[in-house]
């Protein structure tokens, strides 16, 4: 299946003449080491490159790869250039680990809510696919993920509102991590809160319309590292300019919809839905199909040279 999968995104960029060395870069790799260090500064290249990074939803979960898994991490970033938004929990005696919900019954072998049982029980539990079968592999620890994409993708941590903010910044600086992470807040206060526990963090925070916007930028949170989250279509023409004026960059989903990208795409002839999606403003779009995603923007013979520009791939 990766063969398949890797031969398709090649022959994509082959067709519109691009040589094999071209198609083989940028990678996942070369994206966070173009940013590690200066997040704030590869988001800036790519408002001015008008390029966008295609982010992988929960590592882009298949049949018998889960979502949050370091298998699916890995299969993922070996076939495409994406970073991966990944989702942390806490367990009740403040163990990190990546599930997405707050129980356990859909994505583990488990069963109950998470904030109310001990790591030591999770720990023992097979991670279930997206047809709900389990598979060889336990649920990982935030250590263990971020020591995973060490020098092989940016991560974007979905943080639950229950999860310590002081916890998780000291688990991500335990890993030496902080420069190639951001994280992701659901409200100011928790925004608030990720930045006093690290005044540099990059973070994404909803900002879906003028008013959440007002209260955003009255926090002190709108600035060069803010991922405003926004939908486009909701939005007016000015919106994202708006937002890109005051140094934020826009991370957009491509999953919103039954007339989303995610919802319409076939074939490498349906590229023009990623890349109209991208032209509307989002320099980060976070796909719950990162493979078409990334092999459509790829088949855009300027995308691998606009990243480029960026550093990616250098």
């Amino acid at each position: 299946m990766k063969t398949a999968l890797l031969d398709g995104l090649l022959a994509g960029a082959a067709a519109l003449g691009l040589s094999t060395a071209a198609a083989a870069a940028p990678t996942s790799a070369d994206i966070v080491k173009a940013a590690e260090g200066r997040i704030p500064q590869f988001m800036s290249c790519l408002r001015e490159q008008k390029v966008a990074l295609v982010g992988a939803h929960r590592g882009g979960p298949l049949a018998e790869h889960p979502e949050n898994s370091t298998v699916t991490f890995d299969f993922t970033t070996s076939l495409a250039p994406v970073f991966i938004e990944t989702d942390v929990q806490q367990t009740l005696d403040g163990v990190l680990f990546m599930n997405h919900d707050g129980v356990l019954d859909r994505n583990t072998t488990g069963h109950g809510v998470i904030a109310e049982q001990p790591w030591a029980r999770i720990a023992k539990l097979k991670q279930r696919d997206p047809t709900g079968q389990p598979v060889d592999q336990n649920p990982p620890t935030l250590g263990e993920m971020l020591a995973f994409a060490k020098d092989r993708v940016l991560l974007l941590l979905d943080v639950k509102p229950q999860t310590d903010a002081s916890l998780l910044m000291a688990e991500v600086d335990k890993a030496g991590a902080g420069g190639r992470v951001m994280f992701l807040a659901y409200t100011i206060q928790q925004a608030q809160a990720l930045r006093r526990a690290k005044p540099d963090a990059v973070l994404a925070l909803p900002v879906f319309d003028r008013e959440q916007l007002a209260k955003a930028k009255a926090a002190g949170l709108v600035d060069g590292k803010l991922l405003a989250m926004v939908r486009p279509g909701d939005v007016d023409a000015t919106f994202i300019p708006d937002l890109e004026a005051l140094g934020a960059t826009v991370m957009s989903g491509t999953y919103a919809s039954a007339k989303s990208p995610d919802a319409l795409y076939r074939t490498r002839a349906d590229a023009a839905l990623y890349q109209s999606f991208a032209q509307q403003g989002p320099r980060l779009m976070v796909s719950n199909r990162p493979l078409a995603a990334a092999e459509a923007m790829l088949a855009d013979p300027t995308y691998a040279r606009r990243l480029h520009a960026c550093g990616v791939g250098r």
